[in-house]
């Protein structure tokens, strides 16, 4: 009807100008006198509060209205206008005149005004549709499509054409239809039916990819210009992707996409609720890699990822579907083996991993070894099917893991009751060795090195001790290697360089010889892959003024051959400080003459299992002489380590070996008792020396 108002305004105004010819009666009196008055002004107004942006032509009405006024005026007052005599006739015909048109006009133009801002208002809601983010969908009661707007192009891939007559379920994707059903539903209960609602779906594009899609709800079946449901529809997908990749992060690791920590123990939980059901057993498998630290440090972060990422899959592939592997953090992975995951079962999928292992991991131009220790654990007792029951199993998974490491590493190890016991036992000496260096509860001990020709001292080998308020004194085996996994090495091995420096010093000021007593230190693998070693080494060496050639720093064999060229480089740049450096337990590792030669060392240091069977005429002993002729031709001092007997002693004199400590001269002494031993200018008994003085 609105299409045609313009034409009704004009009917209108004809049908009340004949009226008024018409009816002259109305057109004379105070009645009409009244009418005339106010009708210019209550038009003016009504239309001012009507439609305040369309003004002229309700001015051009309201100004034909009045000349009817003036026209009138004169008729009924003989001709007479503001006290002047006129021609009343023809000045009220020419009011008259002008008020017809003007009157028609005014009518007209307004009609006209009004379908044109319609027509402007139908375009721009027509833009806004067309060019919204937005698919505006109407749907009857049956969940027909009637009405889509343009914007489906763009978002969904269809024509609106396309869409219309057909069934909105059939778009959606089949695991949602009954959400949408339920949510198009007009016969559920709402406060207010015409109120928006909201829900999230799957909706198929037209190249059959499903869409993520917030839609908004509005109940129209009872406007009549609208008589459906009407569905504002906006595509989400790239909010829901993210969504998802944040859900994936908090319960993945990031570097290998396995499962975390607490996705892990959410699905150990549920796979005991599962088990207490159905009697299935189920097993943890802990893994932790043997040394990785050494990896880590040695061939940076980076590579250090690559192996993690590269011990994952290998994980995952020892693994059924229906098992979860999980990197926990640091180098400690977990397996869940659930559905027949008994004892048994879980002891060949540990022998699978541990042979995926054997193979290397290629890193660039390097092949990086990796051994594992894993710690089995079982549910097969009650309490373990408990709420607590995943944290119990965790922890036994994890004392098996630790005995399997102190039983050899690179093996599995299935838990027994009584790991318990050790593995608080760890916890706790864990906890007190992070307290042990700010209580002063670290010291040194001293083992002199013996000439064995002379039995004179030449200088000692600091070792250290810890002094536990509770346990009494801790056997070095016992806390070095958990020094080593919490990184407490680092710290404890900077004040054991600085304290045998320190105590070195005062030793010869104390007791000046010729040479100057040395002293010598032993180095971890961490110490020695760190870049600021070398500086550390130069800062102890001017705060104690120990001369760099009375400071030997020892390092294992071992440790040397993880990173030989790494190691190379570190031996030079100390070298260049003055200090001397020796090979320990030399013999037992698997380096080669080759790489002997090319490192900068002035102490070959022949390991105990040596010295025990020097004597015996076997291949300890060959050994050992090989190893004295080696450090003669290489000219480097062989010192034998773990003397205890006279015996071996006098052998090693027979094959020309200048130094030797172990227990037949002294088992290590505290600082005070090795003063009073050169106080007292001891010289032990040797072949060359019979008595001691």
């Amino acid at each position: 009807m609105r299409r045609h108002a313009w034409v009704v305004y004009v009917c209108v105004g004809l049908s009340a100008f004949f009226a008024w010819q018409l009816v002259p009666a109305l057109r004379s009196g105070p009645v009409f006198d009244t009418i005339a008055a106010v009708a210019p002004l209550a038009t003016f107004v009504a239309v001012r509060l009507w439609r305040p942006a369309v003004r002229w032509p309700w001015y051009l009405f309201a100004f034909g209205q009045a000349l009817f006024v003036v026209g009138d005026v004169i008729s009924a007052n003989d001709g007479r206008l503001f006290g002047t005599d006129v021609a009343p006739q023809w000045l009220a015909d020419l009011a008259y005149f002008g008020a017809y048109p003007s009157l028609i006009g005014g009518v007209f133009f307004a009609a006209v005004t009004e379908e044109a801002a319609r027509r402007r208002n139908e375009a721009r809601f027509a833009s806004l549709v067309r060019h919204s983010s937005d698919v505006v969908i109407v749907v009857g009661a049956d969940a027909t499509v009637r009405y889509v707007s343009p914007s489906v192009t763009r978002i969904l891939g269809h024509r609106g054409g396309d869409l219309q007559g057909k069934r909105f379920h059939d778009l959606i994707h089949p695991d949602d239809r009954e959400i949408v059903e339920d949510f198009l539903s007009v016969d559920r209960e709402e406060a207010d039916a015409t109120q928006p609602s909201r829900a999230e779906f799957r909706i198929r594009h037209r190249d059959q990819e499903w869409l993520h899609v917030e839609t908004v709800r509005t109940n129209l079946l009872e406007d009549v210009n609208v008589k459906g449901i009407v569905l504002n529809t906006r595509d989400v997908s790239e909010r829901k992707a993210f969504e998802d990749q944040l859900t994936h992060q908090a319960f993945h690791d990031w570097v290998t996409g396995l499962a975390n920590r607490a996705l892990f123990k959410d699905r150990v939980e549920h796979a005991l609720q599962r088990s207490a059901r159905d009697g299935k057993p189920v097993s943890i498998l802990m893994l932790d890699l043997d040394d990785f630290k050494t990896i880590n440090d040695s061939l940076g972060h980076a590579a250090g990822d690559r192996v993690l990422i590269e011990v994952g899959d290998r994980v995952r592939n020892a693994l059924r579907a229906a098992d979860t592997a999980a990197r926990l953090g640091g180098d400690e992975f977990a397996v869940l083996l659930e559905d027949g995951g008994d004892g048994v079962g879980a002891a060949e999928v540990a022998v699978r991993i541990l042979s995926s292992l054997e193979v290397p991991i290629q890193l660039e131009t390097k092949d990086v070894f990796v051994h594992a220790s894993i710690g089995i654990a079982s549910a097969d007792d009650e309490r373990l099917l408990g709420p607590d029951g995943a944290d119990e199993l965790l922890r036994n998974a994890d004392a098996a893991m630790y005995m399997a490491k102190e039983s050899g590493k690179s093996r599995y190890q299935v838990f027994e009751p009584a790991m318990h016991h050790t593995a608080l036992q760890r916890l706790e000496l864990k906890a007190d060795l992070q307290r042990a260096l700010e209580n002063d509860e670290l010291t040194l001990y001293y083992q002199p090195v013996i000439e064995l020709a002379t039995g004179r001292i030449e200088g000692f080998e600091a070792l250290l001790r810890w002094r536990h308020p509770e346990r009494g004194m801790v056997r070095p085996l016992d806390f070095i290697p958990l020094a080593e996994e919490t990184g407490l090495i680092v710290a404890i091995g900077r004040w054991v360089l600085r304290e045998a420096a320190t105590r070195g010093r005062e030793l010869q000021e104390r007791f000046p010889s010729h040479p100057p007593l040395h002293m010598a230190v032993n180095l971890s693998a961490r110490q020695l892959q760190r870049a600021e070693f070398v500086d550390e080494v130069a800062e102890v060496l001017t705060e104690t003024g120990i001369a760099p050639n009375d400071l030997m720093l020892e390092i294992t064999e071992s440790v040397m051959m993880e990173d030989i060229d790494r190691s190379i480089v570190r031996l030079a740049e100390l070298k260049e400080l003055g200090v001397r450096l020796a090979v320990d337990d030399f013999g037992t590792g698997y380096s080669s003459l080759n790489y002997i030669r090319r490192l900068p060392i002035d102490v070959l240091k022949v390991d105990k299992s040596f010295v025990d069977g020097v004597n015996d005429g076997g291949e300890e002993s060959a050994l050992t002489a090989a190893i004295i002729d080696l450090a003669g031709i290489l000219k480097l001092r062989p010192v034998a380590e773990g003397i205890e007997r006279a015996d071996q002693l006098e052998k090693l004199l027979d094959l020309k070996c200048e130094l030797g400590q172990g227990y037949y001269f002294t088992e290590p002494l505290p600082l005070d008792a090795i003063a009073d031993l050169l106080a007292s200018e001891h010289v032990y008994r040797t072949p060359a020396t019979p008595l001691a003085s």
